[in-house]
């Protein structure tokens, strides 16, 4: 388990030099590399850790509030400049001043406001749309619905007549005939898209001056990309193209398909996604996100709350699940006997958008639980710095910024080399979920399921950022696209189109990463490996240096008293074998001594080496 640890430094330098910092190297020596503070008091016992058992959360100086309390590190000499120049600190005994001040955070703050203060820009310009008579397509999850067309049309000086409200309809038969009652309900199912197709025509047929028709679920009235499946999606778009100067606003789900013809009939598509880190209206100031919609007795529930750093833990989230997640958070923690802490809210808002699918999963395995490998490890902290960095450019520099953000990594190498493992410590290191995807699950035999699960996972991914998609053999859906006149397979060609798609348009202020392990990176399309798009990094078999440290690491997991010597003979005599082996080895002789009464000395060590060595030559024989 890493421990959180708060760092100010003084410049940008060294706020990067302190991310990109080797995890073996221990805390003392990096501290003393560079002018740093510390926001919390350190024991001086705790200087010869590694680097990489601490979680550091890193941020300018400059940015602190006034009368942040700011400690040097503890036995470090090499840092001799006084802390820099600002307000006094507090008088002994005071509380210390919280990280924002009271009065910008709101006392509370509902959905809807929270919607309206969200995606302000986007709320007016639709309404400047509809008050030039023009038909908007809005794509944009469900949860913000309802609360963003209600913000539009009243802007826009509209009535708005919402067609798929279903509120007057009547209830069905009575309570007291349940069996009549089922059949009822199953009928009124099947007819409902003709109840509001119906109201639909009613209404475009007598639509007044200043009246806007709203559709809060026109995929879902569509029913099907595919317009031969249903009637009453080719009614609808029949519907629409014959009243073409009916003012319509139709909101869509991003991961639900939609007929093309369908959304050609709107004059503009307004996207909607994610949260920005700034946000105002005409009546309020621009404010940080993390104290425009977090309420004061939420901020003041964690200690160290810092309305910057909190914007990268909930960029992908929309501001209504934003609320859920926060509401959430300070329930959970409000009771506690001791103040929670910065890191409590990043473990809990984690946890919540896990929560959300059963495909994500908070990992727990960081690059000091893989032993060896320090090159790979140093390429992988560079990633994780550029990752973080790329966040705190200045804004005259937004336009490299998504040149800088990696958008994904393929681990490639033979089997057991612990490529998941590196993907689950990344996904660690940006304090994000993950999601582990097989390629083969991804395969469908029905055209278009294969691009509409590939859209689905990376639309999920960005509900839940900071995120990792792991696609574990990935070669199995990106193969490199056939060159034949006919295009080869079409599924395997349209699969490595979609993913290309999704990749091109990630946003850099939403920290999410895709990345793909495969033993085969020889067969994957080279589109793929472009360095925009994936960066190749190899995990080979571990050399005697990192099977020592493999070696290590499992008997200490499993208990096992390995001396120098022993450890040595092993790992000499396992060349060629990758880590799940050795883990192996440490497993069996953890299994002989609590299962068989068999002690893991070193007699019994080396008859596991030559066990592990024949069943390697049997299968080499089988094969010839």
């Amino acid at each position: 388990m890493t421990r959180p640890l708060r760092l100010a430094t003084t410049d940008h330098d060294g706020r990067m030099a302190l991310i990109a910092a080797a995890g073996d190297r221990t805390l003392r020596e990096v501290l003393g590399s560079c002018e740093v503070w510390l926001l919390d008091p350190l024991d001086e016992e705790l200087l010869d850790r590694p680097w990489g058992d601490f979680a550091p959360v890193c941020v300018l100086r400059g940015g602190l509030p006034p009368g942040t309390p700011l400690f040097a590190p503890p036995g470090i000499t090499s840092l001799t400049k006084p802390p820099p120049a600002g307000p006094p600190p507090p008088p002994p005994g005071a509380p210390p001043a919280p990280a924002d001040a009271p009065g910008d955070h709101p006392d509370r703050i509902t959905d809807a406001e929270a919607v309206r203060l969200a995606y302000w820009p986007h709320i007016e310009h639709v309404a400047s749309l509809l008050r030039s008579r023009l038909p908007v397509l809005v794509i944009s999850e469900k949860l913000v619905v309802t609360h963003l067309w209600e913000e539009m049309v009243t802007l826009a000086e509209c009535r708005g007549i919402r067609i798929d409200d279903d509120t007057d309809d009547d209830a069905g038969p009575p309570a007291e005939d349940p069996v009549a009652g089922m059949a009822s309900m199953s009928a009124a199912s099947v007819n409902l898209r003709q109840r509001r197709l119906a109201r639909l025509r009613a209404q475009l047929e007598d639509l007044k001056e200043g009246d806007v028709i709203v559709l809060t679920h026109l995929d879902l009235l569509a029913g099907s990309a595919d317009l031969g499946r249903h009637a009453e999606a080719r009614e609808l778009v029949e519907l629409l193209y014959a009243f073409p100067d009916q003012l319509v606003l139709a909101f869509a789900d991003p991961t639900l398909p939609l007929p093309d013809v369908l959304a050609e009939r709107f004059s503009a598509r307004v996207s909607i996604s994610g949260l920005p880190p700034k946000v105002r209206t005409p009546e309020t100031r621009e404010t940080l996100l993390g104290r425009a919609l977090v309420t004061r007795e939420e901020a003041d529930t964690f200690e160290g709350f810092q309305a910057p750093e909190f914007y990268k833990h909930v960029a992908g989230m929309n501001p209504v699940r934003l609320r859920q997640a926060m509401r959430y958070a300070h329930e959970k923690h409000r009771t506690q006997p001791k103040r929670a802490t910065l890191q409590d809210l990043r473990e809990t808002l984690l946890t919540f958008k896990a929560q959300q699918s059963s495909n994500f999963e908070v990992p727990n395995v960081t690059l000091a639980d893989i032993g060896g490998y320090e090159e790979v490890k140093d390429e992988i902290r560079q990633t994780l710095a550029i990752i973080s960095g790329a966040q705190s450019l200045p804004d005259d520099m937004e336009e490299v910024r998504s040149e800088l953000v990696p958008r994904g990594i393929i681990f490639y190498g033979p089997p057991g080399t612990g490529k998941t493992l590196f993907a689950k410590a990344i996904a660690n290191g940006m304090n994000a979920t993950i999601q582990v995807v097989s390629g083969p699950e991804v395969t469908d035999m029905y055209v278009g399921e294969s691009e509409r699960k590939v859209r689905e996972i990376f639309a999920s991914a960005r509900r839940s950022a900071p995120s990792v998609i792991v696609f574990d053999e990935i070669d199995a859906i990106t193969m490199e696209r056939s060159n034949r006149p006919d295009g080869g397979s079409r599924a395997g060609n349209s699969v490595v189109a979609q993913i290309l798609t999704e990749m091109d348009g990630f946003r850099p202020e939403v920290p999410m990463l895709v990345i793909g392990t495969t033993n085969r990176i020889d067969i994957i399309d080279k589109a793929l490996l472009r360095p925009s798009r994936f960066r190749s990094i190899a995990i080979s078999l571990p050399d005697v240096a990192a099977r020592r440290a493999i070696l290590r690491h499992h008997a200490r997991r499993y208990h096992i008293a390995l001396d120098d010597e022993v450890l040595e003979l092993i790992a000499e005599a396992t060349a060629g074998r990758n880590g799940d082996e050795l883990r192996a080895l440490m497993r069996d002789a953890f299994v002989g001594r609590h299962m068989h009464h068999v002690e893991p000395d070193a007699r019994r060590l080396g008859w596991l080496v030559g066990r592990l060595q024949q069943g390697r030559l049997e299968m080499i024989s089988e094969r010839r």
